[in-house]
């Protein structure tokens, strides 16, 4: 699953920010600091523009994880994350000109005891995904259960978007 399919049915244009994201001392100020940062940069150049912009990250012991930087990266991330329970958080802005709304929603994901690492990572690119992995729609290999926003976990949490996005549709 991805963000373009949660997104389906609206008419919307991929325009990369071109920031460099920032840490910030929580998980959801981090992700809601990126966020606007994201949204900023592309509604300086769409003023008139309902512009979308979202992060996404995981915490874990009190780190904060985004995008391993290569498959070893993602495996051993992964295996620290197999059976036990991480947070993740998205952060999304809904900006036009100056105009801001901005919402965090975090979820608890919990990894399988034992997931087939070496076949996980084989069939998508963790290098885009924060923590390495992206959610499966059916008998997901790597994801035991998720409590909260299963859209947040694919990185933009429609339950709280939809509402908005479809008054601005």
């Amino acid at each position: 699953m991805s963000r373009r399919k949660l997104l389906k049915g609206y008419r919307f244009k991929v325009v990369p920010s071109g920031v460099r994201e920032v840490l910030r001392k929580t998980l959801r100020a981090t992700v809601a600091a990126n966020a606007k940062l994201k949204a900023d940069a592309v509604a300086r150049k769409f003023p008139t523009t309902w512009v979308l912009a979202a992060d996404t990250l995981i915490a874990f012991r009190g780190r904060i994880y985004g995008k391993p930087r290569d498959r070893k990266a993602a495996f051993r991330l992964l295996r620290l994350l197999s059976g036990k329970t991480h947070v993740l958080a998205t952060g999304a802005v809904l900006q036009k000109g100056r105009f801001r709304i901005l919402r965090v929603v975090t979820s608890r994901v919990t990894l399988h005891d034992n997931p087939p690492l070496g076949s996980i990572l084989k069939r998508s690119d963790p290098t885009q995904y924060a923590g390495g992995y992206a959610i499966r729609a059916k008998n997901d290999p790597l994801i035991a259960r998720i409590d909260g926003s299963v859209s947040n976990v694919v990185g933009l949490p429609m339950e709280a978007l939809g509402p908005l996005l479809r008054a601005l549709h």
